[in-house]
């Protein structure tokens, strides 16, 4: 079974950069072909890394989330996960690779770089750590994808702004289009993250009995939450929406980064290796 794992480990990229190539061949050159084999692309490969997960998990006895780099390719993953989602229910199919550039970015850096073995921690048997990190993930996936969406709109309002009505212009979705996906993609994330804050109370006492709600990871999530609730309010209170929607998207997500790179220096816990 090591064997195979190895070989899906470095496999996966190479899917990952092919689908990408098709989706920037379709959206770039208009190429018909890759405009309907794309999907199917990225299916296959969704399908294939889910399966390395189930590998390194049965070989590892608990999900590969324990280092940063591993961390990164979960994310590329459920990043192109909540993209697949997205449009399979808005058909809205040209926005692809934006996204999964980034994606194959992050799950390449995974693969080649992260550890092979590593010690085990108790810690890490959790059922509520296990849907605790899946939500969380889901979450920053959620906010990655609103802020592509979000600097689309940005970038298509700047080019109607200016008439420069190139390939790019021609391509993407329309501004209601971006700026609906742009705030589902929110809301998903708003959502998980409030389930986050919600495990991480009840599991965070058992597993650390001696943390403080103070500590900076705690905080750095509130802070998020707080920030991307107040944004949803003043959307349905406010009449927020637009360009304003795309910037909190951008700017939210800018935060979501630095606060969680910062924590993970400053905290004193979610550090299992």
């Amino acid at each position: 079974m090591l064997f195979v794992i190895t070989v899906l480990q470095y496999l996966i990229p190479l899917f990952y950069i092919t689908t990408t190539w098709r989706y920037s061949r379709e959206f770039f050159d208009n190429d018909s072909r890759s405009g309907k084999l794309k999907t199917m692309y990225l299916g296959v490969t969704l399908l294939l890394h889910f399966a390395f997960f189930i590998l390194r998990t049965a070989e590892l006895q608990h999900i590969p989330v324990t280092s940063p780099l591993e961390l990164l390719g979960v994310l590329g993953f459920t990043l192109s996960g909540a993209y697949i989602f997205t449009e399979i229910i808005s058909r809205v199919k040209n926005t692809g690779f934006f996204v999964l550039a980034i994606s194959s970015f992050l799950i390449t850096l995974s693969s080649l770089f992260s550890p092979s073995h590593y010690g085990l921690n108790d810690i890490l048997q959790s059922e509520l750590l296990a849907f605790h990190i899946v939500s969380a993930l889901l979450g920053y996936s959620a906010f990655a994808l609103s802020a592509i969406y979000g600097l689309l709109y940005v970038i298509l309002y700047k080019k109607i702004r200016t008439r420069t009505f190139d390939n790019i212009y021609r391509n993407l979705p329309n501004l209601e289009s971006l700026e609906s996906l742009t705030f589902k993609a929110i809301i998903v994330g708003f959502v998980a993250l409030t389930l986050v804050i919600t495990i991480g109370f009840v599991w965070l006492p058992q597993a650390f009995p001696e943390i403080s709600y103070t500590d900076a990871k705690v905080l750095g999530t509130f802070f998020i939450w707080l920030l991307y609730g107040i944004g949803l309010a003043a959307k349905k209170f406010v009449g927020f929406q637009g360009r304003r929607i795309a910037i909190l998207s951008i700017v939210g997500f800018l935060v979501t980064f630095l606060s969680m790179a910062l924590s993970n220096v400053i905290s004193g816990f979610h550090k299992f290796y």
